[in-house]
């Protein structure tokens, strides 16, 4: 079951996911402050990153700004953009991956570069 620990004698070998940071010191509060420069270099409105991040911003501008369908349609695009650098990035190191979700990912991207490099 996803997100639960395999525990017991050889419980590495039984494992399909390891939860050991990819960095050192790298911790979810760290990523929080890594998605929101990510959203900054996208250029989104702040009213957005506020509301992503769970921050709640008192002052006057903020009571007469909004979040739009097309402030989150232009996150979604920056985002999906970011995500399939990473796997381009990750299948240049390996196609493959002995973590099965991460193969899986990778396997789909190959695909989904094929199809787009076939049809243009």
């Amino acid at each position: 079951m996803p997100g639960t620990l395999v525990q017991g004698r050889k419980a590495e070998a039984r494992s399909t996911t390891c939860w050991v940071p990819i960095a050192p010191g790298l911790t979810p509060h760290g990523e929080r402050h890594s998605h929101k420069m990510h959203m900054e270099e996208m250029g989104t409105p702040k009213v957005l990153m506020d509301e992503r991040m769970g921050h709640i911003d008192g002052s006057v501008s903020a009571r007469y700004s909004h979040v739009s369908d097309e402030m989150r349609i232009r996150l979604l695009t920056g985002l999906d953009r970011n995500w399939y650098a990473a796997l381009d990035a990750r299948m240049a190191m390996s196609p493959r991956s002995s973590v099965a979700v991460l193969d899986a990912l990778l396997k789909s991207r190959a695909i989904q570069r094929a199809e787009q490099a076939k049809f243009g």
